[in-house]
């Protein structure tokens, strides 16, 4: 029988301290609920007042019962033979609480055996009897999900929230109880019923975003640009997946959230046009880095982005405005090919030498066209337009100015003009060519909400700015308010230059790997998988995805006790090793995860193991 895949039941959202706004009558104590209710929605399209009132209420009871035994720790999850139910307490006062129902197999009902006795049933008995037949009965898997990965997700997705919006408390005491609950009918609507259940959980999602695997090289060249740029700006540099935090950005103590939102704003694959002009101006062993790069990402299964700030990138395809005035481009099906109006009135056939000469002529312009009109072509003549538009009507400037700042959090892209070289005299045409680090970026602006320091719940907006070239970028966050208080030509020729060491780096890399011939034994023998977790980032073994229930349970048991140090467990079939460790050793804490694939390894070499991921240095 087929398996059919767990599913989100209802998500709700609530505040037990919250009153009714208007007078209502003592005895009406449904109306007292329902105000407590900030969001509610479910899997069914219409659910009755009373059925929403009595969800809520089962999660209430539960959360108080528990906290007659254990007042600091409330209840977190309860399960039943068909769902588990989720509590989680973000804020004080405020619950988000999701019902998911188990991952389930439906039965197959055997033909039950004929009645050889004389009467046969009737009455209520063989009512009950038809109505169990009609309903199917499951299978319910237990081990469809874990419970640690499922408060993961609800904890992520109000992190998002707070870090778009605010958070709960800072949004009811600004703007009262009405616009709070028409923010969480936005976000967490569409939130909801885009969780895909049916994707098996990894815990390296669940711990935080992963590290270059050059972040020890790349780190240097990061803090080296942050002592470049003006007071006020904290960077992270941007490679998708992968990210690389700067000392600053660490020692600020940032949501994990932030990270994770602004790596989603950049896209992992290039549209055609973009990566043949990035081609075209690398070096070799760029390309082969790039190729090589591109290779992995097919290979693991990743999902290309919509696109550089959320647009689509077959936009960019689809509307290359090079193929504009080639024949039948812009038709719309009014004809591809035009005719001769002599030919149409006379019926004439057209003459072979001049249908011959223009096709010649077609083919001629269509690669002129290409290389006239260019993005970076019409891109100049926008900014002269622009300028022209500031010179001649200062009004309609001013007020174009004013909208882009008022314009909320809509990130709006548009171009910073990349430095000059200082002597272009000493560029020869007979010098080969290198890659350019003056090359054109990418600039944006994004608005997004931060808490204060020492109070989680105040939240104030702050901005953001992108700097891209290619795949690779670079975000800001910026102290100020306005990104006119920073010098924008600085901070453009620093991030180029910092982009290109950048991508020389990864292209040596690229290359000295390539040199190395791994041996015989290292291709045959089985690897060992880490993860190593700290301060929300990760560090991995190279397409290592931690999916197993050992390491998802060792890593709630680190979380309940404080005394709980490490976790070795060995199964069956396969008889591979996993380990969770967590180690105070270092100046900062970390989480060790170890997954050991050979059958001929002991727990003292596990030991050893350990002994060598906890020498590793960030």
């Amino acid at each position: 029988m087929s398996r059919l895949h767990p599913a989100l039941l209802y998500l709700t959202i609530y505040n037990p301290t919250l009153h009714p706004s208007e007078e209502v009558s003592k005895d009406d104590e449904d109306a007292e609920e329902q105000a407590q209710i900030l969001f509610y929605s479910s899997r069914e399209r219409a659910t009755s007042r009373d059925k929403m009132l009595r969800q809520v209420g089962l999660a209430k009871a539960l959360v108080n019962f528990s906290e007659i035994f254990h007042p600091t720790d409330s209840c977190h999850n309860v399960h039943s033979q068909s769902r588990r139910m989720i509590m989680l307490n973000p804020e004080p006062d405020f619950w988000i609480h999701a019902a998911v129902e188990l991952a389930k197999t439906p039965r197959t009902l055997l033909p039950k055996p004929k009645d050889k006795g004389k009467g046969n049933g009737k009455g209520k008995g063989r009512e009950k009897e038809k109505a169990s037949t009609l309903q199917p009965s499951y299978d319910y898997h237990e081990g469809s999900f874990h419970d640690y990965a499922l408060r993961a997700h609800l904890l992520r997705g109000y992190e998002q929230f707070k870090l778009t919006h605010g958070s709960f408390t800072s949004i009811l005491n600004s703007f009262g109880q009405e616009a709070l609950e028409l923010q969480l009918e936005r976000f967490f609507t569409v939130w909801a019923w885009s969780w895909d259940l049916s994707k098996s959980f990894e815990l390296n999602d669940d711990l935080g975003l992963s590290l270059h695997p050059l972040y020890p090289s790349i780190l240097p060249l990061l803090d080296t640009f942050s002592s470049q740029l003006p007071a006020g700006l904290d960077a992270l540099f941007l490679s998708p997946p992968h990210v690389v935090p700067s000392t600053g950005y660490r020692q600020s103590n940032y949501p994990p959230a932030l990270s994770r939102h602004l790596l989603s704003l950049i896209p992992r694959h290039l549209p055609h046009h973009e990566a043949d002009d990035g081609l075209e101006a690398s070096s070799p062993a760029e390309k082969g880095a790039t190729a090589n790069t591109a290779a992995k990402e097919v290979s693991s299964g990743s999902n290309p982005s919509s696109g550089f700030l959320g647009m689509p990138s077959t936009l960019a395809m689809s509307m290359d405005v090079r193929n504009w005035s080639w024949p039948g481009a812009l038709t719309f099906g009014k004809g591809a090919e035009p005719k001769s109006p002599v030919t149409e009135r006379e019926g004439m056939k057209p003459n072979p030498s001049v249908t011959e000469s223009v096709s010649t002529v077609v083919e001629v312009d269509r690669g002129a066209l290409g290389d006239a009109i260019s993005s970076a072509d019409i891109h100049c003549l926008l900014e002269k337009a622009n300028d022209g538009l500031s010179v001649t009507d200062p009004d309609a400037a001013r007020e174009g100015r004013s909208e882009m700042d008022h314009s909320g959090d809509t990130p709006r892209p548009s171009r910073v003009p990349s430095p000059l070289p200082a002597d272009d005299s000493s560029t020869s045409p007979s010098e080969p060519e290198k890659p350019d680090r003056h090359r054109q970026l990418d600039f944006a602006c994004t608005f997004v909400f931060l808490p204060e320091s020492g109070n989680p719940l105040e939240t104030r907006r702050r901005q953001v700015i992108h700097l891209r070239c290619q795949t690779l970028a670079v975000a800001l966050i910026a102290d100020a308010d306005n990104v006119e208080d920073y010098d924008t030509h600085v901070i453009s020729e620093a991030t180029s230059q910092m982009l290109h060491d950048i991508e020389n780096l990864i292209a040596a890399e690229a290359t000295r790997a390539s040199e190395i011939l791994p041996s015989a034994t290292k291709i045959l023998q089985p690897k060992d998988n880490y993860l190593i977790s700290f301060d929300h980032f990760t560090a991995a073994s190279p397409d290592f995805v931690a999916k197993s229930d050992y390491l998802y349970n060792g890593k709630q048991l680190l979380e309940q006790g404080l005394h709980i140090t490490e976790v070795f467990s060995r199964g069956q079939q396969p008889q591979h090793w996993h380990v969770s460790k967590r180690d105070n050793t270092g100046e900062e804490e970390r989480e060790v995860f170890l997954e050991v694939a050979r059958k001929e390894t002991s727990l003292s070499d596990v030991d050893n193991i350990l002994q060598r991921l906890q020498s590793y240095s960030f």
